[in-house]
């Protein structure tokens, strides 16, 4: 049997890289719903590539946790229970407790710039009760965080577990008075992580996350907590 060109087979797997960015988009802003079955011939044609390709790509999100592959039926959006949420919840603390930890020992001079730039945006997107900003830029900082710990397999861990997190999330909703709450714990937060205190910041920003779940339970029958 011949083998794949090396050349060849990164362009195979940048491509494969492409559809699933392009098919969690699709999770992320609801054009695929919870429990949806997903056509792989409709995605294909959707996306403008071959039905293989569409196959593989879902194949790796079944990996991540996003899919399903239902025998005799195909993929499907996978639905996330509240007792998994929660289990979820509780992994992405004891990550951030790590994350914590090294973002205090590795924050770089760019970087802090960015935390408060970051910062100063969620103040004003408060100011102007605009919800939606707020929550991309709350997406944004803890991207930001995550980046500051220099540690790849941390990061693609956490990533695993807030995309099957996002699953869930969609059906509660944040209101002014959680997202000022979430706003003043990221302060305390890069106040401990400039000043390069370890182990505050890991607590702060284990309990941050923890504070999320409750925002999350307290407002289980709404949409997008804020963590």
């Amino acid at each position: 049997m011949s083998k794949v060109p090396l050349r060849d087979a990164d362009v195979i797997a940048t491509r494969l890289d492409g559809i699933q960015e392009k098919v969690r988009s699709m999770i992320a802003d609801g054009t695929l719903q919870p429990g949806e079955r997903v056509n792989e011939q409709a995605l294909a044609a959707q996306l403008g590539v071959g039905r293989n390709s569409a196959r593989e790509a879902l194949r790796s999100l079944e990996r991540s946790g996003l899919v399903r592959i239902v025998p005799n039926r195909g993929a499907e959006v996978r639905k996330v229970s509240l007792e998994s949420a929660l289990d979820l919840y509780d992994l992405r603390a004891s990550i951030a407790r790590t994350a914590g930890r090294l973002a205090a020992s590795r924050l770089e001079n760019q970087e802090d710039a960015q935390l408060l730039t970051l910062m100063d945006h969620m103040e004003v997107a408060l100011k102007a009760r605009d919800g939606g900003t707020y929550h991309q830029l709350n997406k944004k900082f803890h991207d930001l965080l995550m980046a500051i710990t220099k540690n790849p397999r941390l990061i693609d861990l956490n990533n695993t577990i807030e995309a099957e997190l996002s699953l869930y999330l969609r059906k509660g909703v944040y209101t002014m008075a959680q997202m000022q709450q979430s706003h003043s714990e990221h302060g305390r937060l890069v106040e401990a992580l400039r000043n390069g205190l370890v182990a505050e910041t890991a607590d702060l920003f284990e309990s941050h996350i923890l504070t999320g779940k409750q925002r999350m339970l307290d407002t289980v029958t709404r949409s997008a907590p804020v963590a």
